[in-house]
């Protein structure tokens, strides 16, 4: 049975966003999800106005996670993501009608989230206590930037880690202030991360999903 990656997260302190802000971040919001919706698998959905969910392939969720909280700490929020890699049985058109073992352990998990960001729950190859705590320390490391240094490492994840110049060019800002930006942000080290999540589900492939 194929395993999806389903992640269910909500708008951190939501309640506190002033409503003129709104518009812009559920769009960024909107528009980062849908990067990792691949062919043939239901689009993102955002619902009771600080809530989303996705469904990627088990290899694009830790980047998908980490972009959607770069694209809302860029923009002075965040987010609590519940990520859930398992079946789903049931992966409909609209995910509001799509169910399975991946979508009940997402939204279980994320009831569960308290002082953590997010979360990864998977029955078939669980985390270790090692890529637990790796998860937990970038997350630290996420509520430490600031929304300039996340923008930058945004950009350079989004453009496939592209030369520090090019970067500097579209910021319009100088290769060193770059630079200074994204060893702030450990670039390297979040970098290697990524590439290892990614690893770890080499080989995992989505199917069609149902009308």
């Amino acid at each position: 049975m194929t395993s999806y990656a389903i992640l269910t997260g909500d708008l951190v302190r939501s309640s506190a966003i002033d409503t003129s802000r709104y518009p812009a971040l559920l769009q960024a919001l909107q528009q980062c999800l849908q990067q990792f919706c691949p062919p043939g698998i239901a689009p993102p959905v955002l619902f009771r106005g600080d809530g989303f969910q996705l469904a990627t392939l088990p290899a694009q969720a830790f980047i998908a996670a980490l972009q959607t909280r770069l694209t809302l700490l860029s923009l002075r929020s965040d987010a609590r993501i519940a990520i859930a890699v398992a079946p789903a049985e049931q992966l409909r058109a609209d995910l509001n009608q799509s169910t399975g073992q991946a979508f009940t352990l997402s939204g279980q998990l994320l009831d569960r989230l308290q002082e953590q960001y997010w979360d990864w729950l998977d029955p078939q190859q669980p985390l270790t206590t090692a890529e637990q705590l790796l998860l937990q320390l970038v997350s630290v490391q996420l509520q430490q930037l600031t929304a300039r240094q996340a923008a930058v490492l945004l950009a350079y994840l989004q453009q496939q880690r592209p030369a520090h110049q090019q970067l500097a060019t579209a910021f319009q800002t100088s290769r060193v202030n770059i630079t200074h930006l994204l060893n702030q942000a450990q670039y390297g080290l979040i970098s290697q991360v990524v590439d290892y999540f990614t690893e770890r589900y080499a080989g995992h492939h989505g199917a069609t999903i149902n009308d």
